[in-house]
């Protein structure tokens, strides 16, 4: 038992001694790789991240591919050691078959796998499907065919003639670009599906050797054959959808490449139609510019003019396979193309069918070309040097063309170019845009349609294009879009910026009704603002302001303006109430108006229906009952006299009480109320402004035309005063204006009369006064004892002035009778009346 205890106790120390072995050896391995203390590793946190799914070569399985992130962490979760590693899981799928739904299975993987997030769902079915339709046609032909390891798979699915794309056959690929046409075709094309996968495009871009490849064959051989130039643009055209891709593009030079495809098979499709019909050969005078020659150095010669390396299949070089091997080269004559109607042995159905063929893929081509040069025009560079090469000629010259998906990428083009005024300038100057742009409207696609509108609207901030617009016959076009709430808004706004032109507006009789309903109807959208602004400027025109207002639209209209405060919408019945046939109908609506100019507190809003109540010039009205009702005397005096109003609020009030003089009773109400004495002393505030001086002029002439008033203008005012130093105002229509003014006050006043002829006559001959004080003055030093030769202006002031002989055409320094001066001066009552109406002003 003794013994038993013995062998037990050293058992217990040889686990002690090792474990501390062990422990020591753990401190030691983790002190010398991890450089750590392992009395700090609190913690370990591991974290995965999931990467692309793939497709897995052999069997009916998905390869996720995924970075696990290890990281030791101490106790305040600092890193002390953190690895990463890349790692697959493989998710089998051998239950697919023909009746596999891949929708549901794609669901299932993804709900057990957590690794794939719900969003990557339609690419899991994707994978799935491609899964399946790999089975069905491996049972259809046996097993795949293997080249070399079998990790490597030649996929020889074939599809309408085709070879399946892959990777690991780059090389072939570039292989076939050195051989026939046909070869070159087949490889060009296995290169362009190669590209068409996202995942491929940056390993690609990187292979020197295919960019180079694919550069030579496209600036040797795109006349020789259509589909050659498709696969090779389309490669590029890759690309181009990413703009880190762009310099490939730009280094090989395809975007010039391309516009001289464009422009040559443009060329040539008037050449095949002139061919089928049997008409004469248009000219063939090429769109684009070429660039600028530079003197270059032979190390600068452009890779497309040396010959490069053939590197055939085969060591052979018989002569039938260097005929081959030289199909293609620099050295053949490019000038001729591959594809061509002109068969004397074809029957017309068949040059018919051969015809839509060739067009068929020509237009694809364009289409693609067309698409390379938009995304590679996002570099404003870029887009300048094609705009200096005419890419505008180009996309006018496809306008021709009939198919809705290369037109709908040519009109995207010129409407981005459209924005820049030096290429908006082209399309309206010389390339025929507009007038061919009335057949896109009547196009069937509604994508055609609404891009061809915004096309038209880009254009339409210039004046010429508008011109032209409107001369195409585009403006009826427009309108009969109007009700298509898909191009409604666009439609608006095209229809506002035609509206400028006032020999136009006329030709809206016909919608306008159209667009006040829409209006009416439209509560709160967005698109009212663009409404109202167009009926502003249509309201202008007498026929349109009559058709706005029928149909009791003119109650809706005010009562809408009036719930909403809208200053613009009574900005457009302010136009109407301009129109002497439309403002009649405003009568029953003036009380309405004028209690909203007092209790509103919309200084824009009071702005435009004081605007409304200056315009309405009509003899029924009784302004001293309306301005007496609602108190309008105690709101005028407080806006004319407050040094915080807005000049063109008071400016439109100064209107207003000019309109409201025609009225005796009203006039005599100012009078009564010193509203005019209160215009006197705005006079001496904005002094400077010659609108507001022009209307407080004018006020004080409507006054004065009625006799009841002169008294108190004359007495009790220093109207007079005023308007005899406003007779030297720079301002002609002022100056007419006052004398007007001063005629009346001189048929009144007998001692006003005599001050006014000698101002007059001051006034009309200054420049001779300043002459004779100026001769006098120098007499006087000379000799004070002879009589001064002139008179002086002191002597004027006393003496009576004597008539003088009429004068027709006298000069500034003669002089003139008070007389006469009162006769150039509108001195008789017709001329006053006349007057009267002439500046019957209202606010700008």
């Amino acid at each position: 038992m003794v013994i038993e205890i013995i062998y037990l106790n050293i058992f217990i120390v040889f686990l002690l001694i090792t474990f501390q072995a062990v422990y020591h050896c753990i401190v030691y391995i983790c002190k010398l790789f991890f450089e750590m203390d392992p009395e700090e590793a609190k913690f370990m946190r591991t974290e995965r991240k999931p990467g692309s799914v793939d497709v897995h070569p052999n069997i009916d399985a998905i390869c996720l591919n995924y970075d696990l992130d290890i990281q030791i962490l101490a106790s305040k979760e600092n890193v002390l050691y953190g690895e990463k590693k890349s790692l697959k899981k493989i998710i089998e799928l051998p239950m697919i078959n023909s009746r596999t739904d891949c929708h549901a299975l794609s669901k299932e993987v993804v709900n057990q796998c957590e690794l794939i997030h719900h969003s990557r769902l339609p690419e899991v079915e994707q994978i799935i499907y491609y899964l399946k339709k790999r089975k069905m046609q491996n049972g259809n032909r046996g097993n795949s065919a293997m080249l070399g390891d079998g990790d490597k798979i030649v996929a020889e699915k074939i599809s309408n003639g085709v070879q399946e794309a892959n990777y690991n056959s780059l090389s072939d690929y570039i292989d076939l670009l050195y051989e026939g046409m046909s070869e070159k075709i087949k490889g060009a094309q296995l290169i362009q599906l190669l590209a068409r996968d996202t995942e491929n495009l940056e390993a690609l871009a990187t292979n020197e050797t295919l960019i180079s490849a694919l550069g030579r064959v496209l600036r040797e051989d795109w006349k020789r054959s259509i589909s050659l130039s498709t696969h090779l643009v389309f490669t590029f055209f890759c690309f181009s959808m990413y703009s880190c891709f762009h310099d490939v593009i730009l280094k090989c030079k395809v975007g010039s490449i391309c516009m001289d495809i464009i422009d040559y098979e443009l060329r040539r499709y008037d050449r095949w139609k002139a061919d089928f019909e049997g008409s004469e050969a248009p000219s063939d005078i090429p769109i684009v510019r070429k660039p600028c020659p530079s003197s270059a150095s032979m190390s600068d010669i452009p890779r497309s003019r040396i010959p490069e390396p053939v590197r055939p299949k085969s060591g052979n070089f018989s002569d039938s396979n260097i005929s081959q091997i030289m199909e293609g080269s620099v050295y053949d004559d490019l000038t001729t193309s591959m594809e061509g109607i002109d068969d004397r042995k074809l029957t017309d159905e068949q040059k018919l069918k051969r015809f839509r063929t060739l067009v068929k893929k020509q237009e694809h081509l364009l289409r693609v070309a067309f698409y390379l040069l938009l995304n590679i025009s996002e570099d404003e560079v870029v887009e300048e040097k094609m705009s200096k090469r005419n890419i505008i000629g180009l996309l006018a010259k496809a306008l021709e063309r009939e198919n809705d998906d290369l037109l709908i990428l040519v009109i995207t083009f010129l409407k981005k170019l459209s924005i820049m005024q030096c290429n908006k300038e082209t399309i309206v100057g010389n390339s025929n845009v507009i007038e061919k742009l009335p057949r896109m409207l009547n196009s069937n696609s509604a994508d055609l349609v609404h891009l061809t509108l915004k096309l038209l609207f880009n254009m339409s901030f210039d004046h010429k294009a508008r011109y032209k617009m409107i001369k195409a016959g585009l403006l009826p076009k427009i309108m009969s879009l109007l009700s298509d709430d898909k191009h409604q808004e666009v439609v608006l706004k095209i229809l506002y910026h035609l509206s400028y032109e006032d020999e136009v507006k006329h030709n809206f009789v016909d919608c306008i009704g159209l667009i006040t309903d829409m209006l009416l109807l439209n509560v709160g959208n967005e698109q009212d603002k663009t409404m109202v602004a167009l009926c502003i400027n249509l309201a202008t025109d007498t026929s349109n302001a009559q058709h706005i207002i029928k149909k009791n639209r003119l109650q809706a209209l005010i009562m809408r303006a009036f719930t909403y405060q809208d200053a613009m919408l009574m900005k457009m019945l302010r136009n109407i109430s301009e129109n002497s046939s439309s403002a009649a109908a405003f009568i029953e609506f003036v009380g309405d108006i004028a209690k909203a100019v007092v209790e509103s507190k919309d200084d824009d809003f009071i702005r435009e229906c004081v605007g409304i109540l200056s315009n309405l010039h009509l003899p029924d009205l009784d302004w001293a009952e309306i301005f007496k009702h609602f108190d309008m005397i105690r709101w005028t005096k407080n806006i004319i006299t407050s040094n915080n109003s807005d000049a063109e609020l008071v400016l439109h009030v100064i209107v207003l009480l000019g309109t409201a003089s025609t009225d005796e009773g009203c006039s005599n109400l100012f009078c009564e109320t010193n509203i005019l004495a209160l215009l006197i002393d705005l006079l001496k505030t904005h002094q400077e402004d010659d609108e507001i001086v022009l209307q407080i002029v004018y006020v004080f002439l409507i006054a004065l035309s009625h006799g009841s008033n002169i008294d108190y203008i004359v007495n009790k005012t220093e109207a007079p005063a005023y308007l005899i130093d406003l007779l030297q105002d720079n301002n002609k229509i002022i100056r007419k204006l006052c004398n007007t003014c001063l005629n009346i006050i001189s048929e009144y006043d007998k001692t006003w009369a005599e001050r006014i002829r000698i101002e007059k006559f001051r006034n009309h001959n200054q420049q001779w006064l300043t002459m004779v004080d100026t001769q006098q003055l120098d007499s006087e030093e000379e000799d004070e004892d002879e009589l001064p030769p002139y008179l002086n202006t002191e002597y004027l002031s006393t003496a009576v002035v004597p008539p003088l002989s009429d004068l027709h055409d006298a000069a500034e320094t003669e002089i003139i009778s008070d007389k006469d001066l009162e006769c150039d001066y509108f001195d008789n009552n017709e001329e006053e009346e006349d007057m009267i109406q002439e500046f019957d002003f209202e606010a700008m």
